[in-house]
């Protein structure tokens, strides 16, 4: 059954509220998956704070022509389908990523990411790319380990001074004895 005017502005002022929020955006091309595998994805990006949206190309880019994003930015090849990611900008692509690999006919188109104000496009190397990068956790603990690791050694050269002066008197008083 065809939409009417009203659910079809309804779809646009939705996607223009998921763009003014979004982090980061991952545009895909579904054909060939069953829905089955898409509600296996809808249900990973709910657990990183994302969301999976199957859209009419039509009024997605009414939507992006809303928000003014150059409409070369947003890949609309086949069938089109919006990762949205709320709180982390690489969620979409870490997300899309993993899926790929267990589903070979999903494709991915490219993606949006938000730099402060401007919003970047990003081709489907790009994202890529951002789903190979390690995990912002991930990053802090290891920023984390290169600042401890001078200072490991660090202690372990003081510590190994007054170690060998022990050793030293020690030996000295076992002379003695």
């Amino acid at each position: 059954m065809p939409k009417t005017r009203v659910q079809k502005q309804e779809m646009i002022a939705g996607v223009e509220r998921r763009l003014d929020a979004m982090h980061g955006v991952v545009f895909a091309n579904f054909s060939g998956c069953t829905v089955h595998q898409l509600e296996e994805l809808r249900a990973a990006a709910r657990k990183e704070n994302c969301e999976y949206l199957v859209v009419k190309k039509t009024l997605f880019n009414r939507a992006v022509a809303a928000k003014e994003i150059p409409p070369e930015a947003v890949a609309t090849d086949g069938a089109l389908s919006v990762l949205f990611g709320f709180a982390d900008a690489l969620a979409p692509a870490k997300i899309a990523k993993a899926f790929v690999k267990a589903n070979e006919r999903f494709q991915v188109l490219g993606g949006l990411m938000r730099d402060r104000a401007t919003i970047l496009a990003l081709s489907a190397a790009e994202v890529r790319q951002l789903g190979d990068l390690p995990s912002r956790e991930e990053l802090i603990a290891r920023a984390v380990g290169s600042i401890a690791a001078p200072l490991r050694g660090l202690v372990g050269v003081l510590s190994g001074n007054h170690r060998q002066f022990v050793q030293v008197l020690n030996a000295i008083r076992e002379s003695k004895a």
